[in-house]
């Protein structure tokens, strides 16, 4: 098997190098030559852009931060080839950033017309830890053939698989998880503010928290770990914020393709993110 990675950011570097580990003949290619030096070094290829990577890949996969990047990826841009102009009829592609289903869905359509697949494989369980540890979660949707020709990477790189619809299903159950998380976020921020006003320790609420249990959740355990995370996050602080801010839009509109009620997360979009926007997540 031959698997291209495109993507070596806080996650996308942990989970090449697993491929690398798992025996996995590896493509890599970043805008960071550093990044890919990285996993070069433990024993991938190296390559020079997306489609160079893509070339004679039997599953691609693509790990960037946001719409417009997984699109220049796969489609191409005015200064780069794509994905598609390389990749081989039956070639797999797979989208592990957070994106819309509706782009997932339109860069399926577009992949069909020459004969390459796309699925949507987003993921969780802990961050670019979890990541190195190959300890992700994947949420994937589309086809059953699909899914088995990239069955043997993802596990390579994860500790769970759930496949949990057509295409789209994915990202859609990475928005309401990431929905949960982001809004844990929020109420754990807050309540660290209540505490202090009270003259409360952060570190001492915290630990009443978790060894009480109620009201404990995932952020509140490991919100030391979220704080280290924003401080060494590749694109700073305020990239951290900036995709904390784009999972909650997603809900948002996900909520509103669905025509489903959503008021919590209006009110996130609307009153919370412009003051983590100035803040942070932990500040």
């Amino acid at each position: 098997m031959h698997v291209a990675f495109i993507g070596l950011g806080n996650m996308g570097l942990g989970m090449a190098d697993n491929l690398v580990k798992a025996g996995i003949k590896t493509t890599v290619f970043d805008v960071r030559d550093e990044a890919v030096q990285s996993v070069v070094s433990a024993g991938a290829q190296g390559a020079t852009s997306c489609a160079e990577a893509a070339a004679g890949a039997d599953l691609v996969c693509v790990a960037v931060f946001d719409e417009q990047q997984v699109r220049d990826v796969v489609k191409g841009s005015a200064n780069d080839a794509g994905i598609l102009s390389t990749a081989r009829p039956g070639t797999v592609v797979a989208l592990h950033s957070t994106i819309s289903p509706a782009l997932v869905q339109e860069l399926a359509d577009a992949a069909a017309i020459r004969d390459v697949v796309v699925i949507d494989v987003a993921m969780t369980g802990g961050g670019d830890v979890a990541a190195a540890e190959g300890n992700l979660t994947f949420m994937v949707g589309g086809s059953d053939e699909a899914l088995a020709t990239a069955r043997p990477a993802l596990e390579a790189m994860s500790r769970a698989l759930y496949h949990v619809g057509p295409t789209g299903a994915g990202v859609s159950a990475k928005i309401v998880s990431n929905f949960l998380g982001s809004s844990n976020v929020a109420l754990v921020r807050e309540a660290l503010r209540l505490a202090a006003g009270a003259g409360i320790a952060e570190r001492d609420i915290l630990r009443i928290v978790e060894d009480g249990g109620v009201g404990s959740s995932w952020v509140s355990n490991n919100w030391q770990r979220i704080r280290t995370q924003e401080e060494n996050y590749t694109t700073g602080k305020e990239g951290m914020v900036a995709m904390w801010s784009k999972d909650l839009k997603l809900a948002q509109n996900l909520a509103a393709v669905h025509e489903v009620q959503a008021p919590i997360a209006d009110f996130m979009v609307d009153k919370i993110v412009p003051d983590v926007g100035a803040t942070g997540l932990t500040g």
